[in-house]
C-alpha cells in the first residue's frame, strides 16, 4: 500500500481548514489514563506549554529470514542489538505539538567484536489536531475522537557506508519527507470499562541521494564508490488499549510495515580485475506483519509504565525480528 505525496497533502490543508477553535469537553471514558501502546505514533499534548519525555529500551535478534515468497529460514546464532530511543515533545498550542526522537543502538555477534555505540537518523516531527470531536451512541454510551496530522523530516545521522559488517549500518545517508494521519477514538460504553483505539498511517519519502563508499546497508561491498536511490517506505496499523482497572490497561499493536527499495548504481573494484567494473541493481521491496502485546501501567495521567514484545509474524525480503521493550513516560 502506498499514499501519494499529492493525496496526503490534500488531507492536511482540508483538515487545517476544518479545524474547529477549541478542544471538545470531557465524555465519560476520558479520565481513564493511558500510555500509548509501544509502536504506535504519539499524538500531540493537550496543554501549551507542557514537555513530555518517554524513554524506550529495546533489545532484539533476528531469528530467521523471509524469501521473496513468504518461505521462512531460521537464522542461528545471528547479531543482537540492543537501542534505546526518547520522545521528546513539547506543545505550542493544545493542538499544535512538536517533537524528536534520537536513538543509539549497540550490536554484537558472539564470534565477532561489537558495533560501538551507533546514532540512528533523527526524525523531527510538527504534528496538530486536525479535527476532535465527541458523539453520544446511546444512553450511556460516548466516544471521543481525534484526527492529528503530521509532518516532518527524517535527518540522516546514521551511519550507513564505510562500515566494518553491513549489519552494523544504523542510518539511510538521505534526508526524507515524514508525512501521516493518526486516528484515535476512545470509547465508553454504559458501566464497561473505556477502551481506546488508535489507526494509522506513516509514509517517509527520500528527497536526496546517499553518496555510498564501501560497505553498505545497501548491500554493497568493499571497493565500491556510487550512489544510491532510496524509494518511499514507511507503516500504517492499528492499536487497541483495554482498561483493566484504573491503572493496569492491555495494549496490543498490529503493524503492516513495507518498503519499496533502493536503486544502486557505481563503480567496483575488484582484485582479478585491472579496472573498476561498472555495478548497478536493485534492493528488494519489503513488507511484513508486526505484533506487540503489552501491559501499561498509569499511576495518573502524567506518568506511566509500559513493558511488552513485539514479534515479525509474516513477511518478504525480511527478517523475522523478536522485540522486547520498556518503556516510561512522563509529562511536565
Amino acid at each position: 500500500m502506498r499514499f501519494p505525496l499529492e493525496i496526503v497533502l490534500c488531507l492536511s490543508l482540508t483538515a487545517a481548514v476544518l479545524l474547529p477553535t477549541s478542544r471538545a469537553h470531557a465524555v465519560p471514558g476520558d479520565e481513564q489514563a493511558y500510555s500509548g501502546s509501544l509502536f504506535s505514533p504519539p499524538t500531540p499534548l493537550p496543554k501549551a506549554g507542557a514537555f513530555y519525555v518517554e524513554p524506550y529500551l529495546y533489545v532484539g535478534s533476528p531469528i530467521g529470514q523471509f524469501g521473496s515468497q513468504g518461505d521462512y529460514h531460521p537464522l542461528p546464532g545471528v547479531q543482537r542489538s540492543v537501542s534505546s530511543l526518547v520522545i521528546l515533545k513539547y506543545g505550542i498550542t493544545n493542538r499544535i505539538s512538536v517533537y524528536i526522537t534520537p536513538q543509539v543502538q549497540y550490536s554484537w555477534h558472539r564470534s565477532a567484536t561489537p558495533s560501538g555505540l551507533k546514532f540512528t537518523d533523527l526524525p523531527f516531527v510538527l504534528q496538530g489536531v486536525a479535527l476532535d470531536r465527541q458523539s453520544r451512541l446511546w444512553p450511556g454510551s460516548w466516544q471521543h475522537s481525534t484526527l492529528t496530522v503530521d509532518l516532518g523530516m527524517n535527518f540522516p545521522t546514521g551511519s550507513y557506508d564505510r562500515l566494518s559488517r553491513p549489519q552494523d549500518g544504523s542510518g539511510s545517508g538521505v534526508y526524507s519527507f515524514r508525512y501521516g494521519l493518526i486516528d484515535q477514538t476512545g470509547f465508553k460504553f454504559g458501566h464497561t470499562r473505556p477502551f481506546r483505539v488508535r489507526l494509522w498511517a506513516t509514509g517517509i519519502q527520500p528527497v536526496t541521494s546517499a553518496s555510498l563508499n564501501g560497505q553498505s546497508v545497501y548491500g554493497t561491498g568493499t571497493g565500491f564508490s556510487g550512489r544510491a536511490h532510496a524509494e518511499a517506505f514507511g507503516n500504517f496499523g492499528g492499536s487497541v488499549e483495554f482498561s483493566l482497572n484504573d491503572h493496569f490497561v492491555f495494549a496490543m499493536d498490529m503493524i503492516r510495515d513495507w518498503s519499496s527499495g533502493s536503486h544502486v548504481q557505481g563503480h567496483q573494484i575488484l582484485q582479478t580485475a585491472p579496472a573498476a567494473q561498472n555495478l548497478s541493481f536493485n534492493t528488494p521491496a519489503e513488507d511484513d506483519w508486526f505484533a506487540a502485546p503489552a501491559i501499561e501501567y498509569n499511576w495518573n495521567a502524567s506518568t506511566s509504565i509500559l513493558g511488552g514484545v513485539g514479534l515479525t509474524l509474516s513477511g518478504r525480503d525480511t527478517t523475522r525480528q523478536v522485540i522486547g521493550t520498556l518503556a516510561f513516560e512522563h509529562t511536565f
